[in-house]
């Protein structure tokens, strides 16, 4: 056992992910970490079944995190699934073999508990005094936490992500302007119960902690387009995307190949929320689940 290695596993709806760090003073360094683009919410059929090819890449994946998870023989492992796997009715049966797999359980956690570790995260890493409102969209759910310091003052899970809406709304792989108003406009009957309790608890300072949110991050500082990521750079983004007409086709400059499949989709929700919420200008946060979870696992320790 290495005493200073503590590992976590985040099995995403969109992407698997596997962190290792050493504890440090105040925080702690990133040792190790592992990704991939397991994309499990797309495997869900519409009875909500993950498909048979679909579970066979997640536990390939598993395999390959529990062969690093023998090298590196971390103090303490803490593992948890997210939207996909809580939507999936035959998440049993992933599950078990995922267990195995790893030799250590899985942990299911709700919507709610993801929002507030999501929140854990952003206070643990960025240490801010304000008011926050923070936003993470996911493959198949949507957070907003608002808090202030280490406390939660309100939060929600969302049922909507990159993945569940690419596959609801860019179907055809087009990007138009009839898929993108479809996708923002169902995002907005989605954000709609909860505007009046987040706008009357209000906020001073937004942060965004997301795959979607890096990647326009990643544009922005490609193209220099505003100093911050706000509502007419995403318009100005979202042209860019049209101009391509086809997902298969989609080339912008900043935006990475891995992400280009669910870019729009949750490019859309991510309007959608700028507008429902009106919110003026975004931060990226450097943490979010992931770090959340390892602040838990360091809580634990102790």
């Amino acid at each position: 056992m290495n005493k200073n290695h503590y590992t976590i596993i985040d099995l995403g709806s969109n992407s698997f992910h596997m962190l290792t760090v050493t504890k440090i003073d105040n925080g702690f360094s990133v040792f190790s970490k592992s990704k991939q683009k397991v994309r499990l919410a797309s495997g869900l059929d519409p009875q909500h079944n993950l498909n048979q090819a679909t579970m066979e890449r997640g536990w390939s994946c598993l395999q390959q995190f529990s062969d690093e998870l023998t090298e590196l023989k971390p103090r303490k492992v803490l593992i948890t699934a997210t939207a996909a796997l809580r939507l999936a009715k035959n998440k049993q049966q992933f599950i078990e073999r995922a267990d195995a797999i790893l030799g250590h359980p899985i942990k299911l956690i709700s919507g709610l508990e993801e929002a507030k570790t999501i929140y854990r995260g952003v206070a643990f890493t960025e240490q801010i005094a304000e008011q926050l409102l923070v936003i993470d969209i996911g493959g198949a759910s949507t957070e907003l936490i608002i808090g202030k310091g280490k406390k939660i003052l309100l939060a929600e899970s969302l049922h909507m992500g990159c993945v569940t809406w690419l596959n609801r709304y860019f179907a055809d792989q087009k990007l138009n302007e009839n898929n993108f108003n479809a996708a923002i406009n169902a995002a907005k009957e989605v954000i709609k119960p909860q505007i009046q309790h987040y706008t009357q608890q209000g906020w001073t300072l937004t942060m965004g902690a997301s795959g979607t949110i890096q990647a326009t991050q990643e544009i922005n500082e490609k193209q220099q387009i505003t100093e911050e990521l706000t509502l007419p750079l995403l318009s100005t983004i979202k042209q860019q995307c049209i101009t391509c007409g086809n997902i298969n086709s989609l080339e912008i400059d900043g935006l990475k190949a891995s992400r280009t499949p669910v870019f729009a989709s949750g490019l859309a929700i991510l309007i959608a929320l700028f507008e429902s919420l009106n919110i003026k200008e975004l931060k990226r946060s450097k943490g979010a689940l992931r770090e959340g979870l390892i602040s838990i696992l360091f809580e634990d320790d102790e």
